[in-house]
């Protein structure tokens, strides 16, 4: 199982382009951002096919199976802030460049697209769901709060509620907070407030991964504001910058739970600057990475589908006996969907 992430390791290392003489200026482009997103998402794919294995009666006793399973403890929710991370950033740069014309959007062609096309999905995992039990009753509650992500018909749901909530927050805050002087610092500071409470309120009633990162979502905003300042400094002082996150990273991780959430969330937008940093002297360069990016959608959402359905074949025994074979089917088979997925994805 180790394969697949000295694979990973070994494509990421193949397409690093070091920029020796300067700093890239293009570090924060489609393709850069998407080629991040592409690594993120096969990490997420292999930490999404892991709970199919162990339930299937996997012993983890092949060749690099420990060292796979020691890698997978360590691999947390850090591997989705860079989703949340660059999407507001997204979000901020194009509010800078459309103002008031995209914001008023903001409900249709973010929120209510996601949302339809999220639907579209749920729909799919009820039938497979449908199928697999038999005709076993679902429960009608479930199903409706599936639809907006809040519960799960096998599908990655919580990145959805929030990703969607975020627009929300920040639809409102930019609608309810005007811009002073060309500014828009004020609605990013009412839109991390919105965000934080929400991280508290969510911090109560559901688990820890629905929260835990989505203060990266209103940290971007701010630094999207701010970007050519930012942007000039850690230039200036890449080392010393460098080596201070990576402290703060560090610290981050020992200090004792404080409001639920809140360290872990610090710690992931500490994580995505650094990552931002990396990208302004290396240049990723695989074609491979950027399609996975610029598919981001479909990838995450479609990717349980190949893998509930494999897994259920004899009972799990077709999962425990071709563990290797089970991933790189399911691989595959979400490539295909996401290739597709064109066909019926709906846009507004």
């Amino acid at each position: 199982m180790l394969l697949f992430y000295i694979a990973l390791m070994l494509l990421i290392i193949s397409s690093l382009r070091y920029n020796a003489h300067g700093y890239n200026e293009d570090y924060l482009s489609f393709d850069t951002t998407n080629a991040i997103k592409g690594i993120f998402i096969l990490l997420v794919f292999i930490k999404h096919a892991t709970p199919y294995i162990i339930s299937s009666g996997y012993l983890y006793d092949g060749i690099g199976d420990n060292y796979f399973q020691i890698i997978n403890r360590y691999v947390g929710q850090w591997i989705v802030a860079m989703f949340l991370f660059y999407s507001g950033y997204g979000i901020m740069e194009s509010i800078k460049k459309k103002g008031e014309n995209y914001i008023s959007s903001i409900p249709s062609k973010r929120l209510l697209t996601v949302l339809l096309n999220f639907d579209v999905a749920v729909l799919i995992y009820i039938c497979i769901r449908y199928c697999l039990s038999e005709g076993a009753n679902l429960e009608l509650v479930k199903c409706v709060l599936s639809l907006i992500g809040w519960e799960s018909m096998g599908n990655s749901n919580w990145y959805i509620f929030v990703i969607m909530l975020a627009y929300l927050l920040t639809y409102i805050s930019f609608k309810i907070s005007k811009c002073i002087q060309g500014s828009y610092i004020k609605p990013c500071i009412v839109t991390n407030v919105l965000l934080l409470l929400t991280m508290i309120v969510l911090s109560y009633l559901k688990e820890s991964w629905w929260y835990d990162t989505i203060l990266c979502f209103g940290a971007v905003l701010i630094y999207s504001n701010y970007k050519t300042q930012i942007g000039a400094f850690l230039k200036k002082h890449f080392k010393a910058s460098f080596i201070v996150l990576l402290l703060l990273l560090g610290i981050l991780t020992i200090i004792p739970f404080w409001i639920k959430g809140l360290i872990y969330n610090l710690y992931s937008i500490v994580f995505c600057i650094i990552i931002v940093m990396l990208t302004m002297k290396f240049t990723i360069s695989s074609s491979i990475l950027v399609w996975l990016g610029q598919n981001l959608f479909p990838l995450y959402i479609y990717q349980r589908v190949p893998m509930i359905i494999l897994s259920s074949i004899a009972g799990g025994v077709f999962v425990a006996n071709n563990p290797i074979l089970y991933v790189i089917s399911c691989l595959a088979i979400t490539i295909i969907i996401t290739y597709y997925y064109k066909y019926w994805a709906i846009r507004l």
